[in-house]
């Protein structure tokens, strides 16, 4: 085993060519166990520890995908896939704390009535000059309520409109338009002609993501302390100045629009 070298960067010290260097000197993101002690106090306390853990090994991966940023110049393409890799990964990151917070605050989606017989549809008739009929179904009560599952749309908005989090309400909208961004999982999703991920994701939103995911992560129902392992998501002033005229710009437009 030998020293790393001084001219060797951060990225050269995990490439394969490059394993003897010593492991201590080799770049490694922040522990999984350092994530997971911030992921306990406050509103998170409950938490299970599955996700808790999930939510750590997602916090490695977008480490990893800064360290891409910061040290290699990437193919335009390649650096959309990896800010769109970085959108899915955030916003998933957000989503599991939302269902926390959701189900924790007693706000689990539930139904009380199921179908008790397949539905029955009647004979077509025309009204207007359209063709209609009626279908008729038959439920039954449940004798206890069962869970539904909620979607990130939802856990969005009861999170809000309950308070469940302190950051401003100027936040949700944002995480809204993350959320369709985080959509692009879904390739054969288009909504209009030239509608590309490589159209339509930009580093604005990869510096939009990390801005609003830190929002959330340091938020004060999380009794956050002053030193946090989250702090390699935080801006530069340089990138906060890009951000806070990038928004003010899409702002602009919406009001044109």
């Amino acid at each position: 085993m030998i020293h790393r070298p001084d001219d060797m960067t951060v990225f050269e010290s995990i490439l394969e060519t490059n394993t003897d260097v010593y492991y201590s000197e080799r770049w490694h993101p922040i522990a999984v166990s350092s994530f997971e002690s911030e992921l306990k106090s406050g509103a998170l306390y409950g938490m299970s520890k599955e996700v808790r853990k999930n939510i750590a090994y997602a916090l490695q991966y977008l480490e990893y995908i800064q360290l891409q940023f910061e040290e290699i110049h990437l193919h335009d393409i390649i650096a959309m896939h990896l800010i769109k890799n970085y959108i899915i990964t955030a916003m998933g990151i957000i989503e599991a704390i939302f269902h926390h917070l959701v189900v924790s605050g007693g706000y689990q989606k539930k139904e009380s009535w199921e179908d008790a017989a397949k539905p029955v549809h009647t004979n077509i008739f025309f009204e207007d000059g359209v063709k209609k009929k009626y279908v008729i179904s038959v439920e039954k009560e449940l004798n206890t309520p069962r869970d539904v599952q909620m979607d990130f749309e939802y856990l969005i908005n009861k999170v809000q409109e309950k308070k469940l989090l302190s950051m401003s309400s100027k936040a949700y909208p944002q995480i809204k338009r993350l959320k369709r961004l985080r959509n692009k999982v879904h390739l054969h999703l288009v909504r209009h002609e030239n509608d590309t991920d490589y159209m339509g994701i930009s580093f604005d939103d990869y510096l939009l993501v990390r801005y609003i995911l830190l929002i959330v992560l340091r938020d004060k129902k999380f009794s956050p302390k002053q030193k946090t392992f989250f702090a390699f998501l935080q801006l530069d002033e340089k990138q906060l100045k890009r951000l806070a005229e990038y928004l003010k710009k899409d702002q602009e437009d919406s009001g044109n629009g």
